[in-house]
């Protein structure tokens, strides 16, 4: 087998690895979603900040499933958002995104994490995808 048809199947491999991983995650933030509204709606109770993406990703359907969950991520493992530039968001949206139990937060770093994987998948698929096109220039 030459190298171009190995490029050529990697490529396509992990084109369908793509599709199949970003119809798992959609599938996984769908039968999470009533979990995901209800956490939300609570966030949003207590006043706490929360970025534009984050507000208005609940129109763009699973396409901005990643954009949904970042936020809460972000909030969960401790990494200092500038809500303005003057200003931080408060250290109490911290403290209650930390403080949910493991049932409510769990699933949204599993599905972080899933995302990452798909990250690393799409970048491996582009390189691919740009060598085989230098190969044929």
């Amino acid at each position: 087998m030459s190298a171009e048809n190995i490029l050529i199947s990697l490529s396509a491999i992990s084109f369908l690895m793509i599709v199949i991983i970003d119809l798992f995650n959609s599938s996984q933030f769908r039968s999470n979603k009533e979990k995901y509204e209800e956490l939300l709606a609570e966030y949003r109770s207590h006043g706490f900040d929360i970025d534009i993406m984050t507000n208005y990703a609940v129109y763009f359907g699973s396409f901005a499933n990643y954009q949904k969950i970042i936020w809460f991520v972000r909030l969960y493992k401790g990494v200092r958002i500038k809500f303005t530039r003057e200003r931080y968001v408060q250290l109490e949206a911290y403290e209650f995104i930390q403080s949910l139990p493991d049932s409510r937060i769990s699933w949204i770093m599993q599905l972080h994490r899933l995302y990452k994987i798909q990250a690393y998948i799409v970048t491996f698929w582009l390189a691919v995808t740009t060598i085989l096109l230098m190969l044929y220039k």
